[in-house]
């Protein structure tokens, strides 16, 4: 299961695709940067807000079971200035996952509706053995081993 993440760090910590973070009450790996926020505080250091995908480790994926397809939407003269654009991701409220826009196939006009076919395609979940090789990777980062004098017996 993938859900949007919203990342507090300093500006000195790194973020990467991989990383695996507590969020809420899950444990995530990050497994794609949407957008990045930079606000400076009262000791001119800056707060960076990380805006994330994160897939819940353990979790059962969602996007398995659909396959990229077209669908057609209708837009009003007030929503023109929210049309959705090639690579846009967005969780679609009907199948319950998240999907990209790989393509704008058609655009056309009905009356003062603008029409326009898109093709999606899921977002793609981490298998099990990718989340595995995440979470090794963090623990290595986390844990360094310091080899001590040698004990005799």
């Amino acid at each position: 299961m993938i859900e949007s993440i919203r990342l507090k760090r300093k500006q000195t910590d790194a973020i990467a695709i991989g990383d695996v973070v507590q969020y809420h009450s899950g444990t995530f790996v990050v497994i794609n940067i949407l957008g990045i926020e930079a606000k400076p505080n009262r000791d001119n250091d800056y707060s960076v807000f990380y805006y994330c995908l994160g897939q819940l480790y353990g979790s059962p994926d969602l996007s398995a079971d659909y396959l990229t397809t077209e669908n057609e939407l209708r837009f009003t003269p007030e929503q023109y200035g929210n049309i959705p654009q090639v690579g846009d991701i967005f969780f679609d409220n009907t199948i319950g996952i998240w999907v990209r826009i790989l393509e704008i196939r058609e655009a056309f006009f009905v009356g003062k509706s603008l029409r326009v076919r898109f093709k999606f395609t899921p977002i793609k979940e981490w298998s099990r053995e990718k989340m595995e090789r995440a979470f090794n990777d963090a623990r290595e980062r986390h844990m360094k081993l310091i080899k001590g004098p040698a004990l005799h017996k």
